[in-house]
């Protein structure tokens, strides 16, 4: 309003000059336009240098007067503002792509029915989009009927699960969200190992309930005949036979009850645990299961007395004697079973090698799936509760390790581990006399 004032006033003072000069000379109309005209002559710089500005510059307005500076720098201030705006957004919308673009899982923005109109990185990987898609329809590129339901249903909501158009094995859960404007985004992860899990759990409630309800109905078979007869010698013999079947039921919970203890403790590092002699635990095993063999094994121990690992004693007699019992149920022909103990060049291995049946390579990689049995007969017939390898594979991977199988069928096996450098502790040997 001020400028305006002083515009109307400057305006004034121009006429009233003209006024008087046209008085002066008698001639009116010649007054008023020698008043007027540097009044014009004034506003017509101001508004060529406001042109100039407004179509060639970003910058503070020109020197200017009256109406034309304030109309110039209300623009200037709005101009800033917007330029700020516009900086502002831009700055969050790099900040959105940049964690769009490191997101795990797929984001694909579709537009009217389903035409990509951007996807990010994880979708390139996931779903196999490349660049070139951009502007394709996507149920011509992913031909999946549950997916095309989806897309052409918008108010559907909810996840599916669908295998991944590259045909990796990898299982997606797809979700399609609606956004305005006719636009969609479609969010895929990789569930293969919640798939993997949630069947894994499903294979095990099944197997444990299948090995449990055998030696149950054993023993109930046998009580049940107790009822009917209480010759004393035919109980003393009815309750030897129930041994067998409440023994395996009692190693199957007991082998339970350590896998789930090695599944929910954290693995030691390496200021935990004792320093083993492994040595001697082995000599130990092998004492405790010749029992086991028959006359026709021979057990063969090969072990460096000074090297020590460091780790959990308890957590390993159990892998290395499920390893050592393993090699001698199923070398049913007797043989050599050599269980090695040595410095390797990447830390020190242990090994047990046998000469009995040998394992068929489709096998070898399920081995130490829990309850995973190569001969089903044949392991029940000896004992086995089919965690023994799953245990080991727990066990060693707790001690920076891992089980290495190598087998050929008919002619033995080699199960072996290796253990780091950083966990072998070499003791010195005793001074001779």
């Amino acid at each position: 309003m001020r400028s305006w004032a002083a515009e109307a006033s400057w305006f004034a003072i121009a006429l009233l000059s003209g006024l008087i000069l046209g008085s002066l000379f008698d001639w009116f109309t010649m007054g008023l336009l020698l008043g007027v005209t540097p009044w014009l002559v004034w506003r017509v710089r101001d508004l060529r240098r406001y042109d100039a500005w407004m179509n060639h510059s970003l910058g503070r307005p020109p020197p200017l007067h009256g109406v034309p500076e304030d109309l110039a720098y209300r623009l200037w201030r709005l101009r800033r503002e917007s330029r700020n705006r516009l900086g502002r957004l831009t700055r969050a919308l790099r900040e959105l792509q940049q964690a769009t673009e490191a997101l795990p899982d797929a984001a694909v923005l579709l537009e009217g029915h389903d035409t990509i109109a951007w996807f990010n990185p994880a979708g390139a990987e996931l779903l196999g989009l490349q660049q070139r898609d951009v502007g394709r329809a996507l149920s011509g590129l992913m031909r999946t009927p549950d997916l095309i339901h989806v897309l052409h249903h918008a108010e559907l909501e909810g996840a599916i699960e669908l295998p991944s158009p590259l045909a990796d094995g990898r299982t997606l859960d797809v979700r399609v969200i609606v956004l305005v404007n006719a636009r969609r985004l479609l969010l895929a992860r990789d569930i293969t190992q919640v798939v993997k899990l949630r069947t894994m759990r499903q294979d095990f409630i099944a197997n444990v309930s299948h090995e449990l309800r055998t030696p149950l109905t054993v023993i109930l078979g046998y009580l049940e005949a107790l009822e009917e007869d209480t010759d004393v010698e035919v109980m003393r013999r009815t309750l030897d036979r129930m041994q067998r079947p409440a023994a395996r039921m009692k190693t199957l919970v007991e082998d339970l009850l350590l896998l789930s203890r090695l599944d929910s403790t954290a693995p030691g590092g390496r200021d935990k645990g004792s320093t083993v002699n492994v040595a001697a635990m082995l000599r130990r095993i092998i004492t405790e299961v010749k029992p086991l063999a028959s006359d026709n094994h021979e057990l063969a121990i090969d072990v460096d007395d000074f090297l020590r690992l460091h780790g959990n004693e308890r957590e390993l007699q159990s892998a290395f004697t499920n390893l050592v019992v393993n090699a001698i149920r199923y070398s049913p022909d007797g043989g050599e079973i050599r269980v090695s103990w040595q410095g390797h060049e990447e830390g020190v291995r242990f090994a047990v090698t046998d000469q009995g049946m040998g394992i068929a390579p489709e096998h070898i990689p399920r081995l130490t799936e829990r309850f995973y049995r190569v001969d089903v007969g044949r392991s029940r017939d000896a004992g086995g509760t089919g965690l023994g390898l799953a245990i080991v594979k727990h066990v060693l991977r707790r001690h920076d390790s891992e089980l290495k199988v190598e087998s050929t069928v008919g002619a033995g096996s080699t199960f072996s581990c290796t253990f780091p450098a950083h966990r072998i502790r070499r003791v010195q040997p005793p001074a001779s006399a």
